[in-house]
């Protein structure tokens, strides 16, 4: 279970230095996470 919340938060640390640093992966993120709350919510 340890490697599972050490997968998600390196997963969210490497998605938050990409936004920042790398042009054009925020606007990947967002839409990748409406697709998935868009699926969520319906």
């Amino acid at each position: 279970m340890k490697l599972f919340y050490k997968t998600c938060a390196a997963a969210v640390l490497l998605t938050v230095l990409a936004v920042m640093f790398a042009p054009g992966v925020d606007d990947f993120v967002e839409q990748t996470f409406q697709r998935y709350l868009g699926r969520a919510a319906s």
